[in-house]
């Protein structure tokens, strides 16, 4: 074998360690890239439910003493009738304390569970699983829409909500959403990758895309 084809072979098998470096360096920026996509999602998902609880914060300190009261009792009963029908668990209850924080009204959210005949109350955060936070969310947001006066109207738009809402619980969110949009003759436009959500609609579209081109379809 001649010293130029001995430099060919080494310099072949160089350029396959390298290329064979690049592929899993690649593998590892596609997986840090998705990994930072599935974080900002999860971020903004956070800042939603902060405005939200924000909004609320708000509307309670605004009223009235007898108001608020009123204001209380009915965004109890909501996100308790949410928590309840999506977790299928009657124990469960939503709570809303009233504490003086420099002389104004704050509030702060609390999830009860009963075990037998003890209670524990958390914040949602801090509450067991099944996507409490986004229940909750969901919840208080549809309550501040119905509570608030004027009453706005027109559809309730909703993106990917319940994400981290168990499957097992999805069909209830479903039914809990549909039963909302019956009893305040409210039209939802939903989108959403949970095929038991989608499947409750009256209407119902699958977007697919093939090579950076959408294509929409009734199902």
């Amino acid at each position: 074998m001649s010293l130029s084809t001995l430099s060919l072979s080494k310099y072949e098998l160089a350029l396959s360690a390298w290329k064979s470096q690049y592929q899993q360096g690649l593998g590892q920026l596609r997986l840090l890239q998705a990994q930072r996509t599935e974080k900002d999602t999860a971020l903004n998902q956070v800042r939603k439910n902060i405005e939200t609880w924000r909004k609320v914060q708000v509307l309670l300190t605004k009223v009235s003493d007898y108001a608020r009261r009123q204001l209380i009792q009915r965004i109890e009963e909501t996100v308790t009738a949410a928590l309840q029908t999506v977790l299928a668990d009657d124990s469960l209850r939503f709570e809303v304390e009233i504490r003086e924080v420099g002389g104004k009204p704050s509030a702060e959210w609390r999830v009860v569970s009963r075990y037998a005949e003890t209670e524990v109350s958390n914040n949602p955060e801090d509450a067991r699983g099944g996507g409490i936070v986004d229940i909750v969310s969901l919840a208080l947001r549809l309550a501040l829409l119905e509570r608030s006066r004027p009453r706005p109207e027109g559809p309730v738009i909703l993106d990917e909500v319940g994400k981290h809402v168990s499957a097992c619980y999805r069909e209830n969110l479903a039914f809990f959403l549909k039963t909302y949009a019956e009893r305040t003759k409210r039209q939802i436009i939903l989108v959403t990758h949970a095929e038991e959500l989608a499947a409750c609609g009256d209407v119902t579209y699958r977007v697919t895309q093939t090579d950076g081109i959408s294509e929409v379809t009734p199902v």
